[in-house]
């Protein structure tokens, strides 16, 4: 069978089917086989054909985006192999995978551990993963809205409660800040030796430069934080409004993110629990 035999030929550099006859999505393993019993050539399938595989297999999120795309992987090779002269896929729409739609992987997380060595870099680190803090907030941290005593801290203009991870970060920083400049003038918590002898605070190239360049990304750390309390509580746009003082149509966009992510959740666990009674299609036993 031409359909089933050209994924197992596939060659594609993203998303691509495997040479071991498999698309790179398991979801859609069995897709060339459900169009074979009606199709014989890769041409004849349509958007309608494969539209109805993605909404029969009900993918939501960024699993559905996967799947488009290792779709359009697919039929790229045939129109390459000029197995088709339209490529069905061409209009359909995945929808834009923010950072805010996904949490982070365990690989990154393991990553920023490796990397943030230093105090200065842990306290950045820990005020995004926890308070999910913007840079600029953390720039403009000053002194006076930290309250060790009392585990409290203000985050641009809002009091919350320090918790262990955050506490423990501030004080190693401010012992350090101590140390290396114990009579510094600036009322910020965070300084450098450019702005250790000034009363300002630190630049964002100096978050760049620290973070950034060395492969953290803190807006998918403050995204991870909200993404992690939205799937946490349920969709709840107050609740995220009130703890980080996100806008309305912010959380909105959160909650709405956390649901399909939990959709996808219980649809792979139903499908885990009932798995298909069809037996292997041609390409897996290549």
């Amino acid at each position: 069978m031409v359909l089933v035999s050209v994924v197992g030929r596939g060659r594609a550099r993203r998303a691509r089917p495997t040479g071991a006859g498999r698309v790179t999505s398991p979801n859609l393993s069995r897709s060339p086989t459900r169009w074979a019993a009606t199709r014989t050539r890769f041409r004849e399938i349509t958007t309608d054909d494969v539209v109805t595989v993605l909404d029969d297999l009900e993918l939501l999120g960024w699993r559905r985006h996967n799947a488009i795309a290792a779709l359009r992987s697919l039929f790229r090779y045939a129109k390459k192999h000029r197995l088709i002269y339209t490529d069905p896929t061409n209009h359909l729409i995945a929808g834009a995978m923010t950072t805010a739609q996904l949490p982070l992987t365990d690989a990154e997380v393991v990553a920023i551990q490796q990397i943030a060595a230093t105090p200065g870099q842990r306290l950045v680190i820990a005020l995004t993963a926890v308070h999910a803090v913007r840079p600029a907030a953390i720039r403009q941290l000053r002194l006076d809205d930290v309250d060790l005593p009392n585990r409290r801290i203000t985050l641009a203009g809002h009091p919350a409660t320090l918790g262990d991870l955050t506490y423990r970060a501030l004080e190693t920083w401010l012992q350090h800040r101590r140390t290396v400049w114990p009579h510094t003038p600036n009322p910020h918590v965070l300084i450098s030796t450019r702005t250790a002898l000034t009363t300002t605070a630190v630049t964002e190239q100096y978050l760049k430069m620290h973070l950034v360049r060395r492969g953290i990304d803190l807006a998918r750390i403050r995204t991870d934080r909200i993404l992690q309390e939205a799937l946490a509580v349920g969709p709840d746009p107050l609740h995220l409004t009130m703890m980080f003082n996100l806008s309305h149509a912010a959380a909105s966009r959160y909650t709405t993110a956390a649901g399909a992510l939990l959709d996808d959740a219980d649809t792979a666990a139903r499908a885990t629990a009932n798995p298909p009674a069809n037996p292997p299609s041609p390409m897996e036993t290549r």
